[in-house]
């Protein structure tokens, strides 16, 4: 396809990021999971439970239910709704996508990493007999456990890549693998799309899940190379697009462009996961914000500037804070916090404190608590006093 010099699409800074909060799905909570997850494409999963699993987070803060409502919605059912897979990270991928990553399954095959026949063999045959097993139950007794990846964690990693297992539900956070026979739809079970086919819907959907990104961003989202982007990018439905300020060209879904002069929600605010995929990518949500998230939870403690599990706030369309969030039986606690230059600090505790009675619902917690350290006294004082405001249902001064 011949793309035009001229950019189809020209925006400011302010209309790019009012794309980006409504494409991620952050400024609407009625709707269900399933509906999320397949607008988004990927959920990003983690082991960190400080608040709560990273996907819960991200999924019920769209959807407006509990974190714990989150898992009755994916694995309940007879069919979950999602299968796992390195779709970005290791994350929840709508189940009727498991055509698209045929080309992922296809290029882990062959990887030098791709387990001898003789492994393969062991590991299907006892799971095809006894049932979906974890991890565990696969393991022989002299292997490393947890985070060691010893031969029996190897060959199942490169099972699941490849698809000759699947991963579609979990049971006390431990994955049950089966064959994929077994836990996916026949209509959905097939490998026939070409790799160009399923990268170009993949690198659609991501435009969509993005609503504007430059060909650097939409390559992260899918974890393939800049190269194999810019070379697809001119055949796909996206639309060139010059945002202000930004050094690249980028590339916007034409569903998205309504958003672009929607009015701002200055109401809203709520924290978000450090996994949220609105900040996946660290140089977008430089691009978009001018805020600097790094996630810091597996750095050493000394190495860390604002603490373990640092949750940006997002209020409308602006990143204004974060906060180093924790819970302690039915209480939200900040240990650390601090705010972005900008908006009047007496604004932001408003938002900050709104954000944390979402959270508060969100985590089904009762209480909010912030440590005396967690900021200037100036700042801890406004904080405590917004809060209390917003517990009386009367959040302005």
């Amino acid at each position: 396809m011949t793309r035009p010099e001229t950019p189809e699409v020209s925006l400011s800074l302010a209309q790019a990021r009012r794309i980006a909060v409504a494409s991620a799905g952050l400024t609407t909570t009625n709707t269900d999971t399933a509906t999320v997850l397949a607008r988004l494409n990927a959920v990003q999963l983690d082991t960190i439970s400080t608040l709560a699993r990273a996907h819960q987070l991200t999924l019920a803060t769209r959807t407006g239910t509990t974190t714990a409502n989150v898992d009755t919605a994916l694995w309940r059912a007879r069919y979950s709704i999602a299968f796992e897979y390195p779709a970005h990270a290791l994350a929840l991928v709508p189940l009727h996508h498991w055509p698209l990553w045929a080309v992922r399954r296809r290029t882990s095959r062959e990887r030098r990493e791709y387990p001898a026949p003789n492994i393969r063999k062991t590991i299907l045959d006892k799971i095809s007999t006894q049932g979906p097993l974890t991890l565990r139950e696969l393991r022989t007794d002299d292997e490393p456990t947890g985070w060691d990846w010893g031969p029996t964690k190897t060959a199942v990693e490169f099972l699941l890549w490849s698809g000759e297992l699947a991963c579609t539900r979990r049971t006390g956070w431990q994955r049950q693998f089966d064959l994929p026979e077994r836990s996916i739809p026949a209509e959905f079970l097939t490998d026939a799309l070409t790799d160009e086919a399923c990268l170009k819907t993949l690198l659609t959907q991501a435009g969509r899940a993005l609503g504007v990104a430059t060909c650097d961003d939409l390559a992260d989202y899918l974890r393939i190379t800049t190269a194999t982007a810019r070379r697809l990018l001119p055949d796909t439905p996206l639309l060139t697009t010059r945002v202000e300020s930004w050094n690249s060209p980028a590339w916007t879904h034409p569903h998205a462009l309504p958003a672009a002069d929607q009015p701002r929600h200055p109401g809203q605010a709520l924290f978000l996961s450090p996994f949220d995929n609105l900040i996946w990518h660290r140089p977008r949500t430089t691009r978009l914000f001018n805020f600097t998230h790094t996630l810091e939870a597996y750095k050493p403690a000394d190495r860390r500037v604002h603490g373990y599990y640092v949750c940006p706030l997002l209020a409308g369309d602006r990143l204004i804070a974060r906060a180093d969030l924790t819970r302690h039986h039915d209480t939200l606690t900040i240990i650390r916090t601090s705010f972005e230059p900008g908006p009047h600090p007496t604004e932001t505790a408003q938002h900050f404190a709104r954000a944390c009675t979402r959270l508060q619902e969100t985590t089904a917690l009762r209480h909010t608590v912030i440590a005396d350290s967690a900021a200037p006294s100036a700042t801890v004082k406004a904080l405590n006093h917004a809060l209390t405001r917003a517990s009386t249902g009367n959040p302005h001064p």
